[in-house]
């Protein structure tokens, strides 16, 4: 399982993984401990503002990993999981330039095909 962390370590019932937004945060580790220590099935919680390490004790009969990681990545923990993630705001520009420059285009052809369908008249004749 990618849980966007550089470390976890997993057995059954413990999980040990390095989260970030701990590391020098004594809030963020008490928030981290708050969160995963309300999940049922979660018996023992240390987030380690020194080291970023947080240590879950579960009962994998009743909690998963993936329910623990899910509580990571909705407090902002951890990255989203590389299927949930938004779209790249590159796309976005690029789309959006796509659609403006296509508009555009239509626009110009039909003023073009307007300006086609006009005859033009000139005082000195039809001469010049």
């Amino acid at each position: 399982m990618d849980v966007g962390s550089t470390y976890a370590h997993v057995l059954e019932g413990r999980l040990r993984i390095k989260v970030a937004g701990v590391k020098g945060s004594p809030d963020g580790a008490a928030r981290v401990e708050a969160r995963l220590g309300s999940i049922d099935g979660v018996f023992a919680v240390a987030a380690n503002p020194m080291t970023g390490s947080v240590l879950v004790e579960y009962d994998p009969a009743t909690v998963q990993q993936g329910g623990i990681i899910g509580a990571l990545r909705a407090l902002g923990c951890l990255p989203p999981a590389a299927g949930d993630e938004p779209p790249q705001p590159k796309l976005l520009v690029r789309l959006a330039g796509a659609v403006a420059q296509a508009a555009t285009e239509a626009a110009l052809q039909q003023a073009l095909g307007a300006l086609g369908s006009l005859t033009t008249i000139s005082p000195w004749g039809s001469h010049c």
